[in-house]
């Protein structure tokens, strides 16, 4: 009526296939009512005027023009459908009672159930009072501004003001007042006219013999809690005796969006493919309006049933991959539906049996779990995953960062803490994503320069914290690479990840690599693994030579030692130092124990050294370690024997585990 003014004084009814889904007042007063079916409406109206309304792009945006309207004048609006809207004006109402004095000057707007509004004492219900005249300027603001007329209830709690709202139509207001509430409780004829009951509970509640809302209110709890459980036998109890403590809750974007067609039947699989290709391309053009990235597609049909013809629906759904979600927010409608469609017909080939006969009457559509886009890409399995860290305590390394010179240089590969509004922006390789709180990713770790901030190892949850201690990662690399021995290069050494650095300069490492062509000394200092704390290596000026020692066992007295000669400045820092004309300890120096028949001696100074010395240990109480039991079968004498050796050792590197029987 508002689009086209010369259908406001004629019969007037919006269909949608064979029914008339909604109707004006004009219409209603010669008998045509909600959801008739267009033949009867025509029986009872000749003059009927019919209006296509599949198309709900026209409601559904002057719905979110009332909306936005009321929140203008307060906060807290709950959007119950199209055409309805919860407001607490608690707020507002103290405003206007602090502002006035006289309380002889308090009047209701409207109409007031069961009274006649002139015979209420407006001053002994302050509240309802002020909130009447609140509820006559929203109406009015919304007739004047969007040319919409509209009813309003007023009451203590939404249940009521829902009920006390449609008493008087059209375009009228009406007040509860609290001894009226068993009033308008009493006047509902069914369970199913209470707000919050809806079919499958009011069926069961009709298998326990409760059909009016009497029944309800008078039914014993713990009978009710027997059948629902505690909570929500409490809370059907409270509705049918009109209490509600549900705040009023600011809707906020929708949580889905969906779009969906009924009929009097579809049976055959290329019907369903054409109605789903055409519900998509709508659902896919409102869904990149909205902005934001779909994450769940579900489908939803209902078959025909002679006994349950609304609420017979079954559902599907199932994850949008990344790539078809931006296209959907990309503009690419088209492509978009392409690639939806396999998944969809996936979906409905799950429910229904193609090769065997089927009756639909609808089908939806449906985008869910809608995530803006800034948070839709920090999820994993984008490149942005790769910036963050997860939540691991080995993986919270803090470095820090001082300022950087020739701030012109390697701007592509630069990290600046640019703090705004709480979150912070992360730019390398000209792809900037967002996190929660002002940091730098661990980029140097990669190459990377930060200027004037902490870099930091940020968590999967995006929390991330700055210090100022640590060592800067370009310092490292040049000291490292003066650590190199003469077979390694130092400019593929400085591509490596900083982990196997470490690993590459640990003495079990370097052991292993001069035994290959001479006796090497073995520090008595812990074993080094990746992911271990970093190691700290010193610098120095002067050639030095490290003599390397080694005892071959089965000598009684002598040593043979070689010298091993490393590239100027190499100084290796383990806890203790090894310098020229000191004799470095070593845990098998004893020439007391000799190597059994079936041991290697090469083989054996690989080993860590902890190890060595448990071999070393027990050869010389010539226990063997491995015992083999093949007469047994293990037991728990055996296991707890285990665990008692086990329990001996506090070394990470104990050689009893690889010994254990699985």
């Amino acid at each position: 009526m508002i689009r086209n003014p010369a259908l406001r004084d004629v019969p007037l009814g919006i269909q949608q296939k064979y029914i008339v889904v909604t109707c004006n007042y004009v219409a209603r007063e010669r008998g045509v009512t909600k959801l008739m079916s267009v033949t009867d409406a025509k029986e009872k109206c000749p003059e009927l005027v019919l209006v296509k309304g599949e198309d709900l792009t026209h409601y559904r945006e002057m719905s979110y023009k009332v909306t936005e309207l009321l929140m203008s004048y307060c906060p807290l609006v709950e959007r119950l459908g199209f055409d309805e809207n919860f407001m607490d004006v608690t707020e507002m109402v103290e405003q206007r009672l602090a502002q006035t004095t006289d309380s002889g000057s308090f009047s209701f707007k409207g109409r007031v159930y069961n009274h006649f509004s002139a015979d209420v004492k407006a001053g002994d219900h302050p509240r309802l009072a002020s909130g009447s005249h609140i509820a006559a300027e929203l109406r009015e603001a919304i007739r004047s501004k969007l040319g919409l007329t509209g009813c309003a209830g007023i009451a203590t709690n939404k249940l009521l003001a829902k009920l006390v709202s449609g008493t008087f139509k059209p375009n009228q207001q009406t007040v509860l007042l609290r001894e009226n509430v068993n009033d308008i409780m009493g006047c509902l004829t069914s369970l199913r006219k209470i707000p919050g009951v809806g079919h499958q509970t009011a069926k069961r509640l009709e298998a326990l013999g409760l059909v009016g809302v009497k029944d309800l209110q008078l039914y014993p709890l713990n009978d009710l809690a027997r059948e629902f459980g505690g909570p929500t036998a409490q809370r059907l109890k409270n509705l049918a005796l009109g209490v509600d403590d549900s705040p009023v809750t600011p809707t906020g974007a929708p949580q889905s969006l969906s779009d969906e067609d009924s009929f009097k039947k579809m049976s055959s699989t290329k019907e369903v493919l054409e109605k789903i290709q055409q519900l998509l391309s709508s659902l896919v053009e409102r869904m990149h309006k909205d902005g934001r990235l779909p994450q769940t597609f579900r489908l939803t049909i209902r078959r025909f049933s002679a006994t349950n013809k609304w609420f017979s629906r079954e559902s599907r759904q199932r994850p949008i991959p990344s790539h078809i979600g931006q296209k959907i927010t990309s503009g690419l409608h088209e492509e978009a539906v392409v690639q939806l469609m396999p998944l969809a017909m996936k979906l409905f080939h799950k429910m229904v049996d193609g090769s065997a006969a089927f009756h639909l009457t609808l089908i939806n559509v449906c985008f869910s779990n809608l995530q803006s886009r800034g948070a839709a890409g920090s999820r994993k399995g984008t490149i942005t995953s790769f910036f963050t860290h997860s939540a691991s305590p080995r993986k919270s390394q803090i470095l820090s960062s001082q300022s950087q010179g020739d701030s012109s240089q390697n701007a592509d590969n630069r990290c600046s803490d640019h703090q705004t509004n709480r979150r912070s922006m992360i730019a390398p390789l000209k792809s900037p994503f967002t996190t929660k709180s002002s940091s730098c990713s661990e980029l140097a770790l990669h190459g990377f320069k930060c200027e004037q901030s902490s870099v930091v190892a940020v968590e999967e949850s995006q929390e991330a914290s700055c210090s100022t201690e640590g060592v800067r990662h370009d310092e490292m690399t040049n000291i490292t690479t003066h650590r190199l021995p003469p077979n390694v290069d130092p400019e593929v050494f400085k591509l490596l990840p900083e982990e196997i650095q470490k690993e590459l300069l640990s003495p079990p490492y370097l052991t292993s690599l001069c035994s290959q062509s001479a006796s090497c000394s073995v520090t008595d200092a812990p074993q080094i693994s990746k992911n271990k704390t970093s190691e700290l290596f010193t610098d120095s000026q002067n050639v030095k030579n490290t003599k390397a020692a080694a005892n071959k066992f089965g000598a009684s007295d002598g040593a043979t030692t070689e010298t091993q000669q490393w590239p100027a400045g190499t100084s290796v820092s383990q806890g203790q130092n090894v310098t020229e004309g000191d004799e470095p300890s070593s845990p098998w120096t004893s020439s007391d124990c000799e190597f059994p028949g079936n041991v290697d001696p090469e083989v054996f100074s690989e080993l860590p050294p902890d190890v060595q010395k448990q071999l070393m240990s027990e050869w010389k109480q010539q226990k063997p370690i491995l015992k083999i039991r093949s007469s047994r079968k293990p037991g728990r004498n055996w296991m707890s024997k285990d665990r008692k050796t086990a329990g001996k050792s506090s070394q990470s590197n104990n050689l009893f585990k690889y010994f254990k029987p699985s």
